[in-house]
């Protein structure tokens, strides 16, 4: 069985007139909002695909509780 290692990709939104970015190799999903609340403070919303397949997963909203692995 694989590790659970850099298993997502995440697009981040932001407010108005700011464009997505994009991280390729993310961990842990809460490890990766803790992150976004200290050097991006203005996101609003991710995407979560998984990174192999390209499928996406699950949206997570900035107020919502984000688990660290999408059980599938």
């Amino acid at each position: 069985m694989l590790k659970k290692k850099n298993d997502y990709s995440v697009i981040v939104y932001f407010g108005e007139g700011t464009f997505p970015k994009k991280w390729t190799y993310v961990n842990k999903l809460n490890g990766f909002k803790m992150f976004l609340e200290k050097e991006h403070p203005t996101w609003k919303y991710m995407n979560v695909y998984n990174r192999r397949t390209r499928a996406y997963m699950r949206r997570f909203h900035r107020d919502s509780f984000i688990p660290p692995f999408i059980q599938e």
